[in-house]
């Protein structure tokens, strides 16, 4: 298993996730860490008219009760843990139980040495006091507690620290997330439509980058743009190509005439060299329109079940004449049968195309080997020859077009086409092609085909 294509920094949206996750969980962790310094706000206000009022009432109300225990009961009773009770004298809390937790003691302390009642509030504890009363010779004071209702869950103030942290740390992984995917997902878009316009579909376009109202949509339309310039050029050539091969076609087919007029009425010299030439030009515009189409994705594939070394059997065969003018031993090495689906016109060319290519380049009295053999998922096949080879720098180049590799090459009869109609052939199959040069000399074509396809 490859664990660098798991590892998320080696991505795009990978990154941007992480950075903005890093920074919001810092920025996060430091509000909580600066609130936990900050102290609790408690704020002392004066008490209003409404509160005062009762308290005037209250005051009247607590002034019968003979002792503590007997105030404490009817306060219990009534208001159940509305009121609080502090000795003033010994500045002591005497029903504790009723103090909210978060509720510093010290504060009703503070509070019952006042000389007014006063409303002190903390969070969402509400203290009105005191009010001071004289019971058993002891001078007490009551503060009247009041209490907002609890928050509900979905307000962050309620929660504990611990929740809240988490809470906003998948918060911002998910921000985070979906920003990283809002830009990466257009990028992936066009990278796909790129890989699709490289392999032939020149109608390929990006739709919803292009769509975006910003600098990706900006990229988006640019490439659009860009790739509807490209299709139309490589039209435009092709329309070119196959407007002047058939042109050509008409002049050719009337010279071919005549001259085979001018045969049957006398024997000239120059006229056999005419008539080759008139072959070779004839050969080039076959191939220039079977490299035209292929190069378009024009050429349909009509694919069948067939045998591949019965395929190449007949192919040695047809081509043997010419191997023996040149007292050349064309080996096959191949399993008895070899199944793939595939298009046997189109197919069979382009392997034609190699081999022919092959003995053409080889010298009198040499061994040209093709070899096929059988994997689990493909199709492997090797054509070497014991021709002059090609220099390192030309391999990756005689699969173009026209391309001439050296002065030996050049003398040799040939319209330029072959290779590159084998290699539009073999991507037409969805297989690959390359060259190489083996350490005995000559040139090794090897062309993949999947089993799948």
């Amino acid at each position: 298993m490859n664990w660098s294509r798991c590892n998320p920094v080696n991505y795009l949206a990978g990154r941007i996730f992480l950075w903005f996750w890093l920074v919001l969980s810092v920025a996060v962790a430091g509000a909580i860490l600066l609130a936990r310094g900050w102290p609790e706000q408690t704020e002392i206000r004066r008490l209003p008219h409404p509160v005062a009022e009762q308290f005037r009432h209250l005051k009247e109300h607590f002034q019968p009760f003979a002792n503590l225990t007997t105030l404490q009961r009817d306060l219990e009773r009534k208001y159940k843990g509305r009121w609080l009770m502090v000795d003033v004298d010994s500045n002591q809390l005497l029903n504790p139980d009723a103090l909210p937790s978060n509720f510093d003691p010290n504060w009703l302390t503070e509070l019952s040495q006042l000389n007014r009642p006063r409303l002190l509030v903390h969070k969402n504890t509400y203290v009105a006091g005191p009010l001071l009363t004289v019971i058993s010779d002891k001078n007490i004071a009551l503060f009247q507690l009041k209490q907002r209702p609890e928050q509900a869950w979905w307000q962050l103030h309620a929660l504990p620290e611990g929740s809240l942290l988490t809470l906003l740390l998948a918060v911002s992984a998910v921000a985070s997330l979906i920003l990283a995917l809002s830009i990466t997902r257009p990028l992936r878009e066009l990278s796909s439509s790129h890989l699709k316009f490289a392999q032939g579909e020149l109608d390929n376009r990006v739709t919803a980058l292009a769509a975006r109202k910003d600098e990706l949509g900006d990229l988006g339309r640019g490439f659009n743009t860009m790739a509807a310039q490209i299709e139309n050029l490589i039209h435009n050539q092709q329309r070119l190509l196959r407007d002047v091969s058939h042109e050509l076609r008409s002049p050719l087919t009337r010279s071919q005439l005549a001259l085979a007029l001018q045969q049957r009425q006398g024997d000239h010299p120059q006229l056999q060299r005419i008539e080759m030439e008139l072959k070779l030009l004839d050969q080039l515009l076959d191939e220039l329109l079977t490299f035209s189409r292929l190069d378009a994705g024009q050429y349909p594939l009509e694919k069948q079940q067939l045998d591949l070394t019965e395929l190449l059997s007949a192919i040695i065969e047809l081509n043997q004449l010419e191997a023996d003018a040149k007292q050349q031993q064309v080996q096959l090495n191949a399993p008895e049968q070899c199944w793939l689906a595939a298009d046997q016109r189109l197919l069979g060319r382009a392997i034609e195309n190699v081999l022919r290519n092959a003995i053409k380049y080889s010298p009198a009295e040499s061994l040209i080997l093709c070899t096929l053999k059988q994997h689990e998922q493909q199709l492997e096949l090797l054509i070497q020859d014991q021709g002059p080879g090609v220099p390192e720098e030309s391999l990756s180049h005689i699969f173009s077009p026209f391309y001439r590799v050296s002065t030996v090459r050049e003398h040799q009869n040939g319209t330029g086409l072959g290779l590159a109609i084998a290699a539009s052939a073999i991507r037409q199959h969805q297989g690959s092609i390359e060259a190489s040069v083996p350490a005995t000399g000559g040139l090794l074509i090897r062309i993949l085909l999947p089993l799948s396809h």
